[in-house]
């Protein structure tokens, strides 16, 4: 059975032992490796690489006698591709730029914005698509101080960026990476075009370089799509699962653990970029070869009833868990601890404000096999008082709300 990528209840495989599937090109093998335990002793483990599309699209590029040179250099530009010397560089430069907006983002300040975003809207808003009024100009207002852009133009940059990511894919069409090589040609044009003297992004590469440029890019999608996508998902599950409203409302200090499970039922990716086995070595038994390529899905490791008791149950007391949503290793998210405050800080405030309930049509997730964010979500909101918290909906499970298992185990090696 195959599930619509659009669709926020399709389901969601269970985790299993490590599967194999061959290409049709070359023979080459993919393990899809789902099991918690087994994704975290891969993403740990200095004896796989992460993988990026640059090579198979160079490849592409020079039998269809295409030049892909500007969507080559965003790939080379995007963090969780790099390895060694250059990866080393960019984390550096990026740690520097994170520092700086931790200083200049303390919680208080946080707060106080995702306040003023909030009482932006009407007492009373009725159905609102929660995704450009709420979840989004929060974290394009900081991403957008951090590389001293506008926050509309981080917006507009972050769309098209977003766009270009299907080059990531292993399934991209010739003419799509065609569609693609102009579209990130006039995202690296608008990005010179908004360069002025003491631009922070400059700061991102040597001087001159346009180095810095693609990998602001990427930071756009890292520091501000994907908590987005966080925060339209935690405003849709607490749509779905009214008593969770009223439990926040009356304990702000459970907010944080109420945005881990939000990262661990509904976050913005799918799956980690693949990884290269770079020797022989062994999964749950499983005989992992040199060259053999690794799929990680973390949404089905994030439902693994081994390391989280009912997966399905949103529990923000849990402990102990280790999350995968931002990674782990030598590619573990460096804005991570920045971008839950953020998320945290707006849920909070829409909750001070408003109750939650689902919008008379669903929303919709983007059509991309590798990130779960929301192309649009409608969700009612009306003003908090003690007749609406009474009657807001209190089921445990948050059905509806959060993928459910799928019964076809194989479908995505067979994707691959």
């Amino acid at each position: 059975m195959n599930c619509d990528i659009t669709d926020p209840d399709a389901p969601i495989a269970p985790p299993e032992p490590p599967l194999v599937s061959t290409s049709q090109l070359g023979g080459q093998r993919f393990w899809t490796v789902s099991r918690h335990a087994d994704v975290l002793a891969v993403l740990r483990s200095p004896q796989f690489q992460s993988v990026s599309a640059e090579e198979r699209i160079g490849r592409i590029a020079g039998r269809a006698g295409q030049d892909f040179g500007n969507l080559l250099a965003l790939l080379r530009g995007t963090m969780i591709f790099q390895q060694d010397e250059r990866h080393q560089d960019s984390r550096r430069r990026v740690r520097a730029l994170i520092e700086e907006a931790i200083a200049r983002w303390p919680a208080a300040r946080l707060q106080a914005e995702a306040r003023r975003i909030v009482d932006a809207l009407p007492a009373e808003p009725g159905e609102v698509d929660v995704l450009p009024a709420l979840a989004e100009p929060l974290p394009c207002l900081l991403i957008g101080e951090t590389l001293g852009l506008s926050p509309a133009l981080c917006l507009a940059l972050q769309k098209r960026a977003l766009a270009v990511t299907q080059s990531w894919l292993s399934s991209t069409a010739l003419r799509d990476l065609v569609r693609l090589e102009a579209e990130a040609a006039e995202l690296r044009t608008i990005m010179r075009a908004n360069y002025a003297p003491g631009w922070r992004i400059g700061r991102l590469a040597e001087e001159g370089s346009d180095d810095a440029i693609d990998t602001a890019l990427f930071l756009l999608l890292a520091g501000s799509h994907s908590v987005a996508g966080t925060i339209a998902a935690a405003l849709d599950i607490l749509a779905r699962q009214g008593g969770l409203q009223a439990r926040l409302r009356q304990d702000r200090a459970l907010g944080a653990g109420f945005l881990r499970e939000t990262l661990r039922l509904a976050g913005p990716l799918r799956r980690l970029n693949r990884r290269v086995a770079m020797v022989e070595t062994e999964i749950s038994g499983a005989r992992i070869l040199p060259g053999d390529l690794i799929v990680l899905p973390i949404d089905r490791a994030h439902h693994d009833p081994a390391v989280f008791a009912e997966p399905e149950h949103v529990d923000p007391a849990r402990q102990g868990t280790v999350l995968l949503a931002f990674s782990m290793g030598a590619h573990v998210c460096q804005g991570r601890v920045l971008g839950a405050q953020e998320a945290e800080a707006m849920v909070l405030a829409v909750l001070e404000r408003f109750t939650l309930r689902p919008g008379r049509e669903r929303g919709a997730l983007l059509a991309h096999e590798d990130w779960r964010t929301f192309c649009r979500l409608p969700l009612l909101l009306g003003r908090v008082d003690a007749g609406a918290e009474a009657s807001l909906p209190t089921a445990r499970d948050v059905a509806g709300s959060c993928p459910r298992h799928c019964p076809d185990t194989l479908d995505h090696a067979r994707n691959q």
